[in-house]
């Protein structure tokens, strides 16, 4: 760069000694050139910052989302060229406006982004995501590369920029064929041996045992003798979505895996929890996947409301092509979390020849097992368990999982 600038003084010195205006005219735009592209390389990302605003970090299989990527450039010195590359861990998102392209790391996808910025300028571009594929997709960090009039790049630097964007699984509405008010056909409790604090059903004599919060303190002033308060008693059902991750026979960890059986069990499993919740049941789920955690089974504990079926469709969401443990494992996991009694609603497309003895043994321990079998052999899985004496039914999604219109299921 010295040699260079030294070069174009002597231009302009030997055309201003020769009297020589067009010399010195190019000693001049080659002095200025340079001191620009040396300022370029030294300050071109100074006060240059590069936002991403994904609006939400979660959507719906089928949704289209907007992002905003702004680029600011803070300074005086324009920037000619300003290349943004954010890269997408997770196969990649659907991207209207600009397709992502492939990096050297698999799995990996860059949105690059070119920018042209005047001094103290700021640009703010509106994408669109479709979400049409299931996952949790990790952003960042972003490359930013700044270039010259010319093109050649005078500067580059790396931000961490972190952020994440995941895509529900779609569900669809669960029809069963079996005549229940309850999801799949298991009959909800007409007592319990708990009761609901919300629901004040009047009071009662004080008997030896009573807790001391239950009593009716204003009502045993008034009467004289002492009272407590009387509850209905909870009627609420625990049910436990244990989903097969695992759609190829052999051990766990051999390769095979089926990407549409996948698809077809993440819809189902989203759809069955949103079913259970809807009635008013609390509903958990597992998997023998690994999601952020060191365990090798991932679970959500049951509970009621509608954002439990959101917190289980984010899990379904990291369901991969990995499959982290046996499904007999995975059984035998939520066993030890969940009391006797309570519903486990087991989900595979493999026929039951590894998992049907832990099933045996669950159902020994006092819990209710009640299997839901998809895929091509879900007829012979279904005879099978059935003469184990264990309740099963067949879920359709028809004609596919991205057309169908419900999760049927039938005996």
């Amino acid at each position: 760069m010295i040699l260079l600038v030294g070069l174009a003084i002597v231009f302009v010195l030997l055309g201003a000694s020769l009297a020589l205006p067009g010399v010195v005219l190019i000693g001049v735009v080659t002095v200025l050139v340079l001191l620009t592209m040396e300022l370029w390389h030294r300050h071109g990302l100074d006060g240059v910052t590069y936002e991403r605003d994904l609006g939400t970090g979660r959507a719906i299989w089928g949704d289209e989302v907007e992002v905003r990527l702004t680029a600011w450039n803070a300074k005086l010195l324009p920037l000619p060229r300003l290349t943004t590359d954010d890269l997408v861990e997770g196969g990649g998102l659907d991207v209207v406006e600009l397709p992502l392209t492939r990096s050297d790391v698999a799995g990996v996808s860059i949105l690059r982004s070119r920018w042209s910025l005047l001094w103290y300028e700021r640009v703010t571009r509106h994408l669109h995501v479709r979400a049409v594929r299931r996952g949790v997709f990790e952003l960042g960090p972003v490359r930013l590369e700044a270039a010259d009039l010319f093109g050649r790049e005078v500067a580059a630097q790396e931000r961490p920029l972190p952020g994440t964007f995941t895509v529900l699984p779609r569900t669809v509405p669960v029809v069963t064929a079996l005549p229940s008010r309850a999801p799949l056909g298991v009959r909800r409790a007409t007592q319990s041996l708990f009761h609901d604090p919300a629901l004040f059903a009047g009071v009662r004599p004080y008997q030896p045992g009573d807790a001391p919060r239950e009593r009716h303190w204003r009502a045993s002033a008034r009467t004289g003798r002492p009272l407590t308060k009387r509850f209905e008693p909870s009627h609420e059902r625990q049910v436990v979505i244990v989903l097969d991750v695992q759609t190829g026979p052999g051990p766990h960890w051999l390769p095979g895996v089926d990407e549409t059986l996948i698809e077809v069990l993440a819809v189902a499993a989203a759809s069955l929890a949103r079913a259970i919740v809807g009635a008013g049941d609390a509903c958990g789920f597992a998997a023998a996947i690994r999601a952020g955690a060191p365990r090798q089974v991932s679970y959500i504990a049951p509970r009621s409301g509608p954002q439990q079926a959101v917190r289980i469709a984010a899990l379904v969401a990291r369901i991969g092509l990995y499959v982290a443990a046996p499904y007999e494992q995975a059984l035998a996991a939520v066993a030890l979390r969940v009391p006797p009694g309570t519903t486990l609603v087991t989900v595979s497309s493999r026929p039951p020849t590894r998992y049907l003895a832990t099933q045996r043994h669950l159902v020994r321990s006092g819990f209710v097992v009640q299997h839901v079998a998809v895929g091509p052999g879900a007829a012979a899985a279904v005879a099978t368990l059935r003469r184990a004496r264990i309740p099963a039914v067949i879920g359709h999604l028809e004609p596919d999982w991205r057309r169908a219109d419900a999760f049927v299921t039938t005996g």
